[in-house]
């Protein structure tokens, strides 16, 4: 299963990401084209305590809806058993040529596990093929998975994923970080730890984890800032709590992210 033993110490969550992956290959069978995993368990800073599982999967086509309402009841099963997934199913021809924002096939993630009982409870889910769903976060996901993923389950990467045009990447991680620093005070944490790999890849070209992006920005950023980035890197790592967070402090990390990114 590709690398994921290098870079998973926890065995409950290399339990249930091979679980998934068994789970997935049986549920799609020829149409599986390969299932990926980016994020902090890829790049190795993920925390038990507060990390998702960033699962990309590829099919041959776009699934039926009997088979996204089969992916769906599962997803709802084993998310959070013990960490949260988040994933979207991407079909082949939604990939090439390349579009932004990319057209997925289904995504579920914790913030989505209400509205999909909803939709399974009654006759919702029979709508979700009506939808030309886009995400612009993927443009970011992709670029990631090919630089620092893992395949879990078929080709590498590079040979299933388009490489994404460098201008989509940075809109897209820019977009996020900018919802990010407008939401500073109610998740500090990744908004300064997001902000910090935003920047580092505005100069450096290199897709880091939050954990890199927080070591980064401590040598690069302004000493006066320092304090807070070593608060949010400390809360990542599970060793802090976020109502030390200074509300000054979070304002200057705000003005200067800001002005950093063009967006003061």
């Amino acid at each position: 299963m590709g690398a994921i033993h290098d870079c998973v110490t926890d065995a409950l969550i290399q339990a249930q990401v091979e679980r998934y992956v068994a789970d997935v290959r049986v549920m799609l069978g020829n149409e599986l084209v390969g299932i990926y995993l980016h994020g902090s368990l890829a790049m190795g800073c993920f925390n038990p305590a507060q990390s998702d599982l960033d699962l990309l999967v590829v099919t041959r086509a776009p699934m039926s809806l009997t088979t996204k309402r089969d992916i769906a009841s599962h997803l709802l099963r084993v998310s959070r058993q013990p960490a949260p997934i988040e994933i979207s199913f991407l079909a082949l021809t939604m990939l090439t040529p390349w579009r932004h924002p990319l057209q997925f096939d289904f995504h579920y993630s914790e913030m989505w596990r209400d509205a999909c009982i909803r939709d399974l409870a009654g006759e919702g889910w029979r709508t979700w093929n009506a939808r030309d769903q886009r995400d612009p976060d993927l443009a970011a996901h992709i670029t990631v998975v090919r630089q620092r993923g893992i395949a879990l389950y078929g080709l590498p990467a590079a040979d299933v994923f388009p490489p994404v045009p460098e201008e989509d990447y940075i809109a897209a991680i820019i977009d996020d970080v900018t919802e990010a620093l407008d939401r500073i005070y109610a998740d500090p944490v990744y908004a300064i730890l997001n902000a910090c790999r935003t920047l580092a890849f505005l100069q450096t070209r290199r897709a880091l984890s939050k954990d890199e992006g927080g070591r980064w920005a401590l040598e690069h950023l302004p000493p006066a800032l320092r304090p807070l980035i070593e608060m949010a890197l400390m809360h990542y790592r599970g060793a802090a709590d976020t109502a030390v967070f200074p509300a000054a402090l979070l304002e200057a990390f705000r003005i200067h992210a800001r002005q950093e990114l063009g967006r003061g």
